[in-house]
């Protein structure tokens, strides 16, 4: 996973992903993989300490992905709006966010 910041992460610091929007105690351990300097602040890749936290971690950001695809696309107030994007997200997306997806991406060793 890779999420914007405003600094630089040191290689190796241990950190928690939180993604309030979903549950101000939703928490994901993980540590800095890489960390790459971008016009505005840098991207940092994050790897997670199991198979079962990435999981849960990509499973968080697929719900905020769809949030952001149904904002996107004004369906703040039609609730069969916002059902019928998230369905038509899923369909698109869904294959980057399975298990198996997952599972290589674990699999793979991390960048140095």
């Amino acid at each position: 996973m890779a999420c914007n910041y405003h600094r630089a992460w040191r290689h190796g610091t241990a950190l928690e992903v939180r993604m309030p929007t979903l549950n101000p105690d939703l928490r994901f351990l993980g540590y800095v993989a890489w960390c790459l300097r971008r016009k505005r602040g840098y991207l940092v890749g994050i790897a997670f300490v199991d198979e079962q936290m990435l999981f849960s971690a990509r499973m968080g950001e697929q719900v905020c992905q769809i949030e952001r695809y149904c904002r996107l696309h004004d369906a703040h107030d039609d609730l069969q709006e916002a059902q019928a994007l998230a369905l038509e997200w899923v369909q698109q997306h869904a294959d980057e966010f399975s298990h198996d997806t997952v599972r290589k991406a674990f699999a793979q060793p991390v960048l140095d």
